[in-house]
């Protein structure tokens, strides 16, 4: 009775996502899977690769933690999420390009911005003035990549391929290829095997 319990639970949570995939016109694979409801805000181009895998549910990746729905927010840029990717309670903001290559797993609450999402000038940001628009720069996540559960990849970063991103790390500059980073600020501890 439970294996076909969570079987309707599967199917169901699989149809609530492709209706959101396809009312928000998102370009993907029939081979994407989910477990859990994603969350997808914004009007920009989302286009997800083949055989992808989003955790959206604390039971799928205990090491979520207080994160447990994957939050893809394009108000207006454009998100591309290569082939073979595995991602769990991830939260994605893209207002102008985020890049996620192959092959990449995102560890439970990573979090990816392409944006300060608030101006930093205070007179702008106070009361919710819209008068200043946030600066943006893209992000890229090259190829076989592994970031660390809870890590931050901000604005204008570039990842280069087999490199590692340590849990919690803070990553605000472009890591070379199969380099391993960690830290707050993230820098270099090592090489990839």
């Amino acid at each position: 009775m439970k294996s076909i319990l969570l079987k309707v639970i599967y199917w169901w949570e699989r149809m609530v996502n492709l209706l959101i995939l396809r009312r928000k016109k998102v370009v993907f694979d029939k081979s994407i899977r989910f477990h859990g409801i994603l969350g997808l805000y914004g009007r920009g181009q989302v286009c997800i690769g083949k055989n992808v895998l989003i955790n959206s549910k604390e039971s799928a990746n205990p090491g979520m933690g207080c994160y447990p729905k994957t939050v893809f927010n394009v108000p207006g840029g454009r998100l591309t999420i290569g082939d073979d990717v595995g991602m769990s309670g991830a939260a994605i903001s893209c207002v102008e390009k985020v890049t996620i290559g192959s092959h990449v797993l995102l560890g439970g609450g990573v979090k990816i911005m392409d944006s300060d999402a608030h101006s930093l000038d205070f007179a702008k940001r106070g009361k919710g003035h819209k008068i200043d628009v946030p600066v943006s720069r893209p992000v890229t996540i090259g190829d076989h990549v592994f970031v660390g559960a809870n890590a931050m990849i901000l604005k204008g970063v570039t990842i280069g391929e087999k490199a590692i991103i340590g849990a919690g790390s803070v990553v605000t500059k472009d890591v070379p290829p199969g380099e391993i980073w960690g830290g707050n600020p993230a820098k270099k501890i090592g090489m990839a095997p």
